[in-house]
C-alpha cells in the first residue's frame, strides 16, 4: 500500500507530463509476492516497458485496418487504454490514490489465483526444440489469427453438472505489500511447514479435479444494453442478477462502475464483482488477468475450470469485430460479454452477447442473447482488444 501511494505522482507533475510519462505513471507495475500486477492492465507474466505502455495508448481504439469488407459502427462501451490513462490522470491525487489502492487490494486478494493461472499457462505451453523449433517472441505469439476459427452458432446446449472445488482466496484481512517492479525483485521461496525444528508435516496430494465435458450457467439471465456505451453495465447486470435473482437497473450499475460515454474500465468490473456479488465465494476473488502470453488451449482450459468447476461467470473483454463474431453486420469497439459455459467436444465457449445492433442501427442485425463461440475465435477477439485481458 505504501509503495502505491508513494509512487503516485502529484497533480502538477502529472498535468505537465507528456502522454508517454502519463502512461508510465498510470499503468505502473508492482510485485505481489511472486506475481506482477500493472494498474489498468492486470496480472502480467512480464512487466511492459515504458515504451510498450506508450505504444499501448497510441494504438487505435478499433483494430480494423484490415476489415475493408465490414463497415465501422458505434463504440459499444469498454474503456480504451488511452481513455483509462486520461481519466486516472484527470483525478485529483487523493481520489486517484484511492482508486489505485482499491484496485491493488483486489489484486492482492487474488494473487493466489493469478499464480495458479500462470502455472496453468506454463503447463500448456510446449517446450520447443531450440534448434528445430525456436521459441516465438512475445510480439509474434500474441497476435490474433483467424486460423482454424469455425463460425459461431446461436443458442446453448443442455446443462452439465459440474464438480465443486475449493475456491482460491487470499487470507482474510491481509494487506498488500506490493513493491514497484522497476528493478529486479527476489522471488520468495515457498517451503513445506514444519513442526518444531526438524519434523516435516506430511503433505496430502490434492485430489484431481474432474472438469465436466460441458457446462452452462446463468440460463435465462441474459440482458441487452440500453445505451450504446453500456456494455459494462449490461454485462454486470446479468452477472449480478444471476447471483441474487434481483435485476437492478443498468443505470444504477453504470453509476457504481463509473461508466461514462467513453466506456467502463475492466478494473471497475472486477472490483464491483468482488464487492456486490457472491461469485467470489466459489471462484475466489476476481482479478484482471492478461492473456497476452496464453494460447487457445490455456484460454479454453481456464474457462472450463472457472465455468465447469467454480460455476462462476467470466467477464469477457473482446474487440467486437465481425471476423470473430459473424452474427454482426458491422465492426465495433472494445466490448464486454458474459462468459457462461462451454462444450469441450465442439470447442466452443458460451456467452451472453449484450449488444443488439438493430437497437442502435436499423441496418444492423439482431445480435443479443446466448451465443456459442469457437474458443479460438473468442481468444483471438480478446487478443485483438488493446488490453488483452479478462476478468475472472
Amino acid at each position: 500500500m505504501k509503495e502505491v501511494s508513494e509512487t503516485s505522482p502529484g497533480d502538477v507533475q502529472l498535468r505537465s507530463a507528456d502522454v508517454s510519462a502519463q502512461a508510465s505513471s498510470m499503468l505502473r507495475c508492482f510485485k505481489l509476492e511472486t506475481e506482477n500486477y500493472c494498474l489498468g492492465l492486470g496480472f502480467v507474466s512480464k512487466v511492459p516497458t515504458g515504451a510498450q505502455r506508450h505504444a499501448l495508448i497510441e494504438q487505435p481504439s478499433l483494430r480494423a485496418a484490415d476489415e475493408a469488407s465490414a463497415e465501422q459502427d458505434i463504440a459499444t462501451g469498454d474503456l480504451t487504454p488511452a481513455a483509462f490513462v486520461a481519466q486516472r490522470a484527470a483525478l485529483p491525487k487523493s481520489q486517484r490514490v484511492t482508486a489505485e489502492l482499491d484496485e491493488m487490494q483486489a489484486a492482492w486478494n487474488g494473487r493466489d489465483k493469478a499464480r495458479d493461472l500462470r502455472e496453468l499457462a506454463a503447463s500448456n505451453t510446449p517446450h520447443p526444440n531450440p534448434i528445430t523449433n525456436p521459441q516465438p517472441t512475445a510480439s509474434t505469439s500474441a497476435q490474433p489469427s483467424d486460423a482454424g476459427s469455425p463460425q459461431p452458432t446461436d443458442g446453448a446446449t443442455g446443462e452439465a453438472t459440474p464438480t465443486p472445488a475449493t475456491a482460491l482466496t487470499a487470507p482474510p484481512g491481509s494487506t498488500p505489500t506490493g513493491t514497484p517492479t522497476g528493478g529486479s525483485t527476489s522471488t520468495p521461496t515457498r517451503t513445506v511447514p514444519t513442526v518444531g525444528t526438524s519434523t516435516p508435516v506430511p503433505t496430502t496430494p490434492a485430489a484431481p479435479v474432474v472438469v465436466p465435458a460441458s457446462a452452462y450457467i446463468m440460463k435465462g439471465y441474459q440482458t441487452s444494453q440500453e445505451k450504446g456505451y453500456w456494455c459494462g453495465p449490461a454485462t454486470f447486470q446479468s452477472i449480478d442478477w444471476a447471483d441474487d435473482n434481483q435485476k437492478d437497473t443498468q443505470a444504477s450499475w453504470a453509476k457504481d462502475l463509473g461508466s461514462t460515454t467513453g466506456g467502463t474500465a475492466i478494473s471497475a468490473m472486477v472490483q464491483q464483482t468482488n464487492l456486490k456479488t457472491g461469485w467470489p465465494k466459489t471462484a475466489g476473488s476476481y482479478i484482471v488477468q492478461s492473456v497476452s502470453t496464453w494460447n487457445t488451449q490455456t484460454f479454453f482450459a481456464v474457462h472450463q475450470k472457472h465455468l465447469g468447476v467454480y460455476k462462476a461467470p467470466v467477464i469477457e473483454h473482446v474487440q467486437l469485430l465481425k471476423r470473430y463474431f459473424p452474427y454482426l453486420a458491422f465492426n465495433h469497439s472494445g466490448h464486454y460479454q458474459v462468459g457462461r459455459g462451454y462444450d469441450k467436444k465442439n470447442g466452443t465457449i458460451a456467452i451472453f452477447e449484450v449488444f443488439n445492433e438493430r437497437r442502435f442501427n436499423s441496418r444492423g442485425n439482431v445480435t443479443d442473447g446466448p451465443r456459442n463461440i469457437p474458443a479460438s475465435a473468442l481468444f483471438n477477439a480478446t487478443l485483438a482488444n488493446s488490453f488483452q485481458n479478462l476478468g475472472l
